[in-house]
């Protein structure tokens, strides 16, 4: 009797603990919000659910499943290999989509051509026919077309490509220090560009900083205004068009070496020049720690790429979409995909999706990757400032993700007991209910906090 006694106070504890959860989903949703979620513990087996199978647009929750489709189809130990070759007096570099050329990084652009002109220094060569850049199977559009059009220019729209530099923008750093009437302004990555045309006047106010620019192709336009009394600031801005920054960087490079480009100049012997490689991790790391959109789009293509031998957009998506089918057996109709980062409103996953798709790639051989990319509460990537002074801190790996009418926060919670629950939280709300985010944001802490208390954590 005693032990059906305990039996049944453990029962109502644990009703209690999931009453606690729905609260806390009604208390989400009298905020507006129509909050699906889905929790599944390390069998798989369903822990909570509520409006699991309904789908809204995951917003940047839509870099899980691009990074758990790349991971599963290129592999952890994936290597971007951008060759560079002598054919008929002329210099063609044959594109990989690499991601990772980014300015005072492991692979910045002037290290890699500045080892690429080392070579063909050492081989005495002084002039090339001519430049050809090869895309191969990188083709078709920049960017998808579901994003929107009047922001094309910033950097969270990014352009992709075969031939890409410093995540498809250019950095600007202004500096008023020192100036009387306008501020210094100075690319700060790739450092070769376009000259820069307008300026940045100076004003006595403080606190003002409405500094732009954009990519004219031949020059960038720079214009906006600064607190004299302010600090340097840096802007970034996308490029227009990121094989032309790749091949007016090259130029650049080789001119500075001594070699230049002439169609009338001997032709040195054809054969290889350098390979260069990075590796996948540090797409992944930018991907889902900072939720970087162009490391989501590009190595969507190079998904593409590697598994359809398509790395266009659409390649891509098809490509993401047989993986997921392949790890979960069946993607649902009312799931779509419309890009890689979950910028186009037009994505539409569900709780239930994302959580299976969670739970099934930490049982794969990339799982580690997967979750060592992620944010960890309270300390790095888009979770430093949340879950901050509560039980949860560290214990937390998951993405966040919102859109203007759409609010998500799905990963990894560990529990008190050593096990680890997947969760997806999905919201979606009226477009126009300016500022909720910050308050959904909290429902959801709240939510992972109960759902944790009630496995005993």
């Amino acid at each position: 009797m005693r032990l059906l006694a305990v039996g049944v106070l453990a029962g109502l504890a644990g009703l209690v603990e999931a009453q606690s959860v729905r609260q806390e989903v009604a208390a989400a949703e009298a905020l507006g919000a129509r909050t699906g979620v889905c929790v599944l513990d390390s069998t798989g087996g369903v822990v909570f659910s509520h409006r699991a199978t309904e789908a809204v647009a995951p917003a940047s929750n839509q870099k899980l499943l691009t990074a758990i489709a790349v991971l599963r189809g290129l592999g952890t130990s994936h290597r971007f290999v951008t060759r560079f070759v002598l054919r008929r007096g002329g210099l063609v570099v044959h594109a990989s989509g690499d991601p990772n050329w980014i300015t005072a990084s492991a692979h910045d652009p002037m290290a890699c051509f500045g080892e690429v002109a080392a070579v063909l220094q050492r081989r005495g060569v002084r002039s090339l026919r001519d430049i050809e850049l090869a895309p191969g199977v990188f083709t078709g559009p920049m960017r998808p077309a579901t994003w929107p059009q009047n922001q094309l220019h910033t950097y969270y729209c990014a352009p992709t490509g075969p031939f890409v530099l410093d995540q498809g923008v250019f950095a600007l750093r202004i500096d008023p220090r020192g100036q009387t009437r306008t501020a210094v302004v100075a690319l700060a990555g790739p450092v070769l560009g376009p000259r820069l045309a307008g300026s940045i006047r100076l004003v006595d106010r403080r606190g003002v900083s409405s500094c732009g620019a954009i990519d004219r192709g031949d020059s960038i336009l720079v214009r906006g205004q600064l607190s004299r009394r302010s600090a340097a600031v840096t802007i970034r801005t996308a490029v227009a068009d990121p094989t032309v920054w790749y091949a007016r960087m090259l130029r650049g490079v080789l001119r500075e070496a001594g070699i230049g480009i002439d169609r009338d100049a001997p032709a040195p012997a054809d054969g290889p020049v350098a390979a260069i490689e990075t590796t996948i991790g540090p797409a992944m790391l930018r991907m889902l720690e900072d939720s970087s959109n162009f490391d989501a789009e590009q190595c969507l293509r190079a998904l593409g790429a590697g598994c359809r031998d398509d790395g266009s957009l659409a390649g891509g998506l098809a490509a993401m979409r047989e993986q997921l089918a392949e790890l979960i057996d069946v993607v649902p109709k009312n799931v779509v995909f419309a890009d890689g980062s979950g910028l186009a409103r037009s994505n539409r996953a569900t709780p239930a999706f994302v959580a299976a798709a969670l739970h099934l790639a930490s049982r794969q051989p990339f799982g580690t990757m997967l979750r060592q990319a992620l944010p960890v509460a309270a300390r790095t990537g888009t979770l430093t400032q949340r879950f901050a002074g509560t039980a949860l801190e560290e214990r937390v790996q998951a993405k966040t993700g919102w859109i203007r009418g759409a609010s998500a926060l799905s990963g990894y919670v560990e529990t008190r007991n050593g096990g680890s629950l997947c969760f997806a939280i999905l919201m979606s709300y009226d477009r126009n209910k300016g500022g909720l985010n910050k308050h959904l944001k909290r429902a959801q802490e709240r939510i992972v906090a109960a759902l944790v208390r009630q496995e005993g954590g």
